[in-house]
């Protein structure tokens, strides 16, 4: 009985235990330390892949869509990994569910891993390009519990600077005049003017102020400024002299001439649907309440191109080529998007909704147009005339611009179809000043 009583063995008994326990701890801390040993390689790995994708950003156009990325922005992010030694990754892309074995890589341009801008305030900006890098590696004493492998995971962001050091003019033109009453405005952030030639300011009244508010308003030549700022103008960007930049559209090529459409017409009076091709005679929309449905391509208009009142004109990858001066007359509307891409038959085509060749482009009091694309008049001058209310989400590319009283104008870079405006500071598509950050 005395031995039965005995206390001396029990701690044996605890010692035991105890020594199991710690062993277990010790054996699942070997598993979750090369868990983390790996999901810091994989930081690495993940950094480097979004900087180098981040560099090809501008090369790419930010062109980029839900099913596939950029060819060079692919290789770069790729390259990246097995320049450090790692082997060559298997590649996804936008947000595809990641599965198999070995190094997985998915390159999101825009970001999307985490689902909305509550989470990652870059989502959805095709300014920034996103690394995730995910890994299996073998558990060695988590399989007694039912792992015979662990995820590590890395996520990385980078983006050339802010969203306004990638993209170029808003408005890049060779003579600004803003008469009284006007309203310029930045749309999202990141659009301003780049002015070649001389500007002309006038001031509005106290009821109708000139309203300027852009990120940029850069101005090479003379300047002629009528009372403003002022109690009638409200400038928040006052014109400067910055560095010299080039026409982003210097030197692109005109389309040629494609074949005859099938619904070719001169007159337009009433609800319709139109095919791409050339149209021999130009186009001219009769007055009324009716509604022009352009099918995707190319518009290759030889002669006029005239939009009566009250008519409203849609289309999406869409580019309007006209050959000579064209008049949007009052309470018209046109709402056009411009190609994401190159066409089959226009490699300059990609972002560009409305090309004038020559003469000069006029769009009345009235009308309302909205642009996801480019309007370029490399030869004529764009004019807003009274009352104008041009929603103008892309760029403008014109000889000169002209902006009549009560006209107002929106610039929005980030709503052209590759989501930013060609050229960048300085000058060149390559915006090369530019510097590459980690985001996140």
């Amino acid at each position: 009985m005395k031995i039965l009583r005995e206390e001396r063995g029990n701690v044996l008994v605890l010692t035991a235990l105890s020594l199991s326990m710690l062993l277990t701890f010790m054996a699942m801390a070997i598993d979750i330390g090369n868990l983390f040993y790996t999901q810091r390689q994989l930081q690495t790995l993940a950094d480097a892949a979004a900087m180098a994708g981040a560099l090809e950003v501008t090369a790419c156009g930010g062109t980029s869509s839900s099913s596939s990325n950029c060819t060079v922005m692919k290789t770069a992010a790729t390259t990246a990994l097995t320049e450090g030694g790692s082997p060559t990754p298997t590649l996804f892309l936008q947000c595809a569910p990641a599965s198999g074995t070995g190094l997985l890589l998915t390159i999101n341009n825009a970001p999307c891993a985490l689902g909305s801008t509550s989470k990652d305030p870059n989502y959805g900006n095709k300014n920034y390009v996103e690394a995730v890098v995910t890994e299996q590696i073998p558990a060695y004493f988590a399989r007694f519990i039912g792992y015979s492998t662990l995820t590590a995971s890395a996520r990385a962001e980078a983006g050339i600077g802010t969203a306004s050091a990638l993209s170029g003019p808003g408005a890049y033109v060779g003579g600004l005049t803003v008469n009284g009453g006007n309203s310029i405005t930045d749309g999202a952030g990141n659009a301003g003017i780049y002015d070649s030639g001389s500007l002309t300011l006038n001031d509005g009244s106290t009821a109708d102020p000139t309203v300027i508010n852009v990120g940029s308003f850069n101005v090479q030549g003379s300047q002629t400024v009528n009372n403003c700022p002022g109690s009638t103008c409200t400038i928040s960007t006052m014109p400067t002299k910055g560095s010299t930049m080039a026409d982003p559209f210097a030197g692109i090529t005109a389309p040629s001439q494609p074949a005859t459409s099938d619904t070719n017409t001169g007159t337009i009076s009433g609800n319709t649907t139109l095919d791409p091709g050339t149209y021999t005679s130009g186009l001219n929309f009769n007055s009324g309440t009716y509604t022009v449905n352009l099918n995707p391509g190319l518009y290759y208009i030889n002669g006029g191109f005239n939009i009566n009142s009250n008519v409203t004109i849609t289309g999406t990858g869409v580019t309007l080529y006209l050959t000579s001066g064209s008049n949007i007359n009052s309470a018209a509307t046109w709402n056009l998007t411009a190609p994401s891409s190159a066409l089959s038959n226009c490699a300059s085509c990609a972002g560009m909704a409305v090309w004038q060749a020559s003469g000069s482009l006029t769009l009345d009091s009235s009308t309302n147009s909205t642009f996801n694309g480019a309007i370029y008049v490399p030869n004529g001058t764009l004019t807003l005339n009274s009352g104008a209310n041009a929603g103008t989400y892309g760029m403008i590319d014109a000889s000169s611009l002209m902006l009549n009283s009560g006209t107002s104008l929106v610039l929005n870079c980030t709503l052209m179809p590759s989501g930013i405006c060609p050229g960048g500071p300085g000058g060149g598509a390559a915006n090369g000043a530019a510097t590459i950050s980690l985001a996140e």
